[in-house]
């Protein structure tokens, strides 16, 4: 299969990112959780033009994702230190190469048929096998809350599944 089909292969480059840690959604975006922290230091956060710095992922087992073991990660600038982010953790993300697509996020299976058609096109391409990091594959929404999505009445998630060369 060498067509994308509505699909992008992109490299993400390693970069310093704080981490919430392993979170429930409630820690992650409830009242005095990381979301509203980072909404308090955005002087530390990598700026961008138009593409998130920021991935969401799940942790442990397949069965057992979007159940609570969840991290989020914030690009940083490089002049951050480990104290500037107490109490949460500065990390490296390795980066890598990803399959990315979109869906609806407030349409289920609008979400399930994109994420279907990336391991379909996985499976079937001769260049790429299902990557390690993270194994849930990552997510992020390219403008919450933006009025693109509000004109429409939907929710954008980018879905970014990893991948390795064969």
């Amino acid at each position: 299969m060498i067509h994308l089909h509505n699909m992008r292969g992109v490299e993400i480059s390693k970069f310093k990112a704080v981490s919430s840690g392993v979170m429930t959604f409630e820690q992650l975006f409830g009242q005095g959780g990381f979301a509203e922290w980072i909404d308090n230091h955005e002087n530390l956060l990598h700026t961008h033009m138009y593409e998130p710095t920021s991935f969401l992922w799940h942790e442990g087992a397949k069965e057992t994702w979007g159940q609570g073991d969840n991290v989020l990660i914030y690009a940083v600038k490089e002049n951050v230190t480990a104290q500037d982010v107490l109490p949460y953790t500065l990390i490296d993300f390795p980066g890598g190469l990803y399959l990315v697509a979109t869906g609806n996020e407030l349409e289920g299976g609008d979400l399930n048929d994109t994420i279907n058609c990336m391991m379909a096109w996985i499976e079937n391409n001769d260049a790429f096998t299902y990557g390690d990091f993270p194994q849930s594959g990552m997510c992020n929404m390219p403008n919450p809350d933006g009025a693109f999505d509000k004109a429409l009445g939907i929710a954008q998630q980018q879905v970014y599944l990893p991948l390795k060369l064969k």
